[in-house]
């Protein structure tokens, strides 16, 4: 048996940091007993490795961690290099504890090739499981990524980058060639990553569109032109009122020029919302009418909309009743046959109506009309026999009814739509009720996405050498020991910094 005993600091809903003593007993063929201050925390089985943790980045899940609908308090932190003691080698950590990552027998989510949304996951640093700013972590063993070609500085990025360029093909790959101008919101720690991705997958792929970065600190915008921007518009209040004037820093250009906020209204194929605001999505519907793809998890509000953040949890995507819908569907393995919720509360035109009683006749859809609760009781009926206990799509026609089919019960983290689905709004919607149900019902789509696969954006970095190096050098410009986690968090808020990263030192 191992037996590992460390102080750290944990993160409370009150946004501060206490020192709690852990132990950790127990072995990766037996299992594991995590105490917090002497009282029982965690049981875990076997299948996990201990890890001495390395580096961990702070990002801004992290620093909004407090407004995320897990458990506090936590330790924290989840873009992690982390070693074998044993052996000295060197790791990153997928962040989803999962059946298969533990070499269990995998669920129907795993069977259906979604194994980080099983509903019995926890998170690394996120839901219960202990994260990076502690000295030493259990993670599955089949979450250890080794960093091969990847120095330190590179590793610890790895995490948030694969997220970055998750998004951007989960975007790009439905758009296709046909996008010409792709603006980003917010960037800084994830939104920088955006743009890298952005302007790595167009060399990968030969594409010729143009990064335009939105920014509201002038500072950042030397930044946004060495992570790949084409154009960055700078704007000081962008977000907090009327917008108006601004300037246009330009890669071809040395000398900025003035900018009209009105010259950008709708001038875009697609927007990245990264910024971790409540104004972010607002902002973005400004900027496009074709696609919005929202990588922020704030846990907070916006536009009347109360569960965006568990929306990009889920990977749920949210557009209008089009003909075409049953071609959205992307990342995972299905069935022909779609299963579509339709709530009681909607009203569909007749074309509406046509087109779906046409694909219930032809044996590509199968229809439920209720209410939400009676939409749940089905799930669990016989009748339903979906290949997950969640509709593909539902339709409602409500911001009140979109919430209720992302999180039903709020003391549940169970959705109506399974992950990667589509809630749809009729254009039989009544207009004006709401501005984002407005957007939609316009032709609009805000899709969504948060983790990569660590293994396959390693690879894909190995064809382009030294270019997450490149990123890490111009991103990471703070260190700190673990021993000063808290001044850590708080410099990592300060807007001079980018990312921040904390060091465990031999112990």
């Amino acid at each position: 048996m191992i037996e590992v005993r460390f102080t750290a600091y944990e993160y409370n809903s009150n946004d501060s940091f206490t020192n709690s003593v852990y132990e950790m007993k127990g072995s990766e063929e037996s299992g594991w007993q995590i105490l917090r201050n002497s009282s029982r925390y965690l049981e875990l089985g076997k299948g996990y490795r201990l890890l001495k943790t390395e580096l961990c980045g702070i990002c801004s899940t992290d620093l909004d961690r407090r407004f995320l609908p897990f458990p506090l308090p936590q330790i924290i932190g989840h873009e992690v290099v982390a070693s074998d003691y044993l052996t000295g080698k060197k790791y990153v950590l997928e962040i989803n504890d999962t059946v298969v990552s533990r070499g269990e027998e995998g669920d129907s989510f795993c069977k259906v090739g979604i194994p980080t949304h099983s509903p019995t996951r926890m998170v690394l640093g996120i839901d219960r499981l202990p994260g990076g700013f502690g000295p030493y972590i259990l993670a599955p063993k089949g979450n250890l990524v080794e960093t091969k070609q990847l120095e330190d500085m590179e590793a610890v990025l790895l995490e948030p980058f694969a997220a970055s360029l998750h998004g951007v093909e989960v975007s790009l790959n439905r758009a296709g060639a046909g996008i010409k101008k792709i603006a980003v919101l917010g960037a800084r720690r994830l939104g920088s990553l955006v743009i890298a991705a952005l302007d790595l997958y167009r060399k990968r792929n030969k594409l010729n569109y143009e990064i335009v970065s939105f920014i509201r600190h002038q500072n950042l915008a030397d930044l946004s032109l060495r992570m790949g921007a084409d154009r960055i518009l700078y704007f000081s209040n962008l977000g907090e009122g009327e917008v108006k004037e601004g300037l246009l820093f330009d890669r071809d250009l040395g000398t900025p020029t003035k900018a009209s906020w009105s010259d950008y209204k709708q001038a875009f194929d697609l927007t990245f919302d990264t910024t971790g605001s409540v104004s972010g999505l607002e902002t973005s519907m400004y900027l496009t009418q074709k696609e919005i793809h929202r990588k922020t998890t704030n846990g907070q509000a916006s536009l009347g909309i109360a569960h965006l953040t568990e929306l990009v949890v889920d990977e749920i995507s949210i557009t209008d009743l089009r003909s075409d819908f049953l071609n959205l569907v992307w990342g995972i393995e299905t069935s022909s046959l779609a299963w579509v919720f339709i709530s009681s509360q909607v009203s569909l035109n007749e074309d509406e109506t046509r087109l779906l009683n046409d694909l219930d006749k032809k044996d590509q859809i199968r229809i439920f009309t209720g209410s939400i609760e009676e939409g749940i009781k089905f799930l669990g009926s016989q009748e339903f026999s979906g290949a997950l206990p969640r509709f593909d799509f539902a339709i409602v026609d409500s911001s009140s009814e979109l919430d209720l089919v992302i999180r039903p019960n709020v003391k549940e983290e169970k959705s109506l739509v399974r992950p990667r689905g589509f809630i749809l709004i009729p254009k039989s919607a009544e207009r004006g009720s709401n501005l984002f149900l407005d957007w939609i019902m316009s032709g609009g789509i805000l899709s969504t996405s948060r983790c990569g696969d660590f293994v396959r954006t390693r690879e894909y970095l190995a064809s382009e050498p030294g270019f997450l190096k490149s990123v890490s050098e111009n991103l990471i410009n703070k260190e700190f020991d673990s021993r000063s986690i808290p001044e850590a968090y708080t410099d990592a808020r300060k807007p001079e910094n980018i990312k921040v990263i904390v060091r465990h030192k031999a112990s």
